[in-house]
């Protein structure tokens, strides 16, 4: 029974901060994003995944660093007191919710695999450099695109190496093996165990974050830009076939214009000051945060103890 309450507890407490902080998100990401924006897409698109999976990491931090605690170390073991009814309750609906995003993970990752077990029948490799083979797909494969979370490889069709040039599809790969640096594939999977609904329009603004942040990484040269439009012209008109967890060339056609048309003023964008993130900024309150949080934990227990007790009654 002691077990029993511990575990509900921590489901309910977690229940109740990740829904108000998912709403909240949802409301306001929008706001934050234009307000704190920063000036590359690379920081941008780490924005919006922070603001994506703050709501689910946050409330696991705190259910294991003060509402499991709190119960272990304050609450007697020997007293017969009953879960409840409103932590039964919402313990029942934090599984129901971690249990939907198991399922879609392993939905996306199955449907997936699948794809790839057709899109990679008479494959071929055409190079495996920098760790990632590249292959040569035929049939109704897609474009060009990287798939994999575990085991990254990039597929390229028959049709797309027809219609691109060297210099063109090199550019193109470059793109990809950004998107493997920035382990995008996994972030799309995290997205998924993190269910919480009305949530796609902010993945679709960093998926779209996300590709400009590629294209940067792959352009060095005025020369490299315009060979990269070039490649994202040709692709289009080949289609976008995609599986779920997969990151094309062209993930989306919505995006197209934009990202042509700043791969063509990229001579004018090269002068302005690249984002780099500053982590010894960051020390000074990590380090204010931590003390705090040590010098307060006794009592934040104490508190947190309290909390729950009104929770079960």
């Amino acid at each position: 029974m002691f077990a029993a309450r511990g575990i509900g507890i921590s489901l309910a407490v977690f229940m109740l901060l990740y829904v108000p902080l998912s709403m909240a998100v949802c409301l306001a990401w929008k706001l934050l994003w234009r307000g704190i924006r920063p000036r590359s897409a690379w920081g941008s698109a780490n924005l919006l995944f922070a603001l994506r999976l703050a709501p689910f990491v946050l409330s696991v931090m705190f259910t294991l660093l003060f509402t499991l605690p709190s119960f272990l170390l304050l609450e007697p073991r020997s007293t017969d007191e009953s879960v409840g009814t409103v932590p039964l309750l919402l313990g029942l609906c934090c599984l129901t919710l971690l249990a939907g995003g198991i399922v879609r993970a392993v939905r996306a990752q199955l449907r997936t695999s699948r794809a790839l077990v057709t899109w990679l029948a008479d494959s071929a490799v055409v190079e495996a450099g920098k760790g990632v083979p590249v292959l040569r797909t035929s049939g109704d494969g897609p474009a060009l695109t990287l798939a994999g979370v575990r085991a990254p490889k990039v597929l390229v069709s028959m049709a797309t190496l027809s219609v691109l040039t060297p210099q063109e599809l090199r550019t193109a790969l470059e793109h990809e093996m950004a998107h493997v640096r920035a382990h995008d594939n996994l972030k799309r999977l995290l997205f998924r165990l993190a269910v919480f609904p009305e949530m796609k329009e902010l993945e679709e603004a960093w998926s779209e974050q996300a590709e400009l942040a590629a294209d940067d990484a792959a352009v060095s040269s005025p020369g490299e830009a315009l060979d990269l439009a070039a490649a994202l012209i040709k692709v289009s008109r080949l289609g976008a076939l995609q599986a779920e967890l997969t990151t094309g060339l062209l993930h989306s056609s919505t995006a197209l214009g934009l990202r042509v048309q700043r791969l063509f003023s990229w001579e004018q964008r090269r002068s302005a000051p690249a984002y780099r993130p500053n982590w010894w900024s960051v020390l000074p309150p990590t380090l204010a945060v931590f003390l705090i949080v040590v010098s307060t934990y006794g009592s934040a227990l104490t508190g947190m103890h309290a909390v729950t007790e009104w929770l079960v009654r």
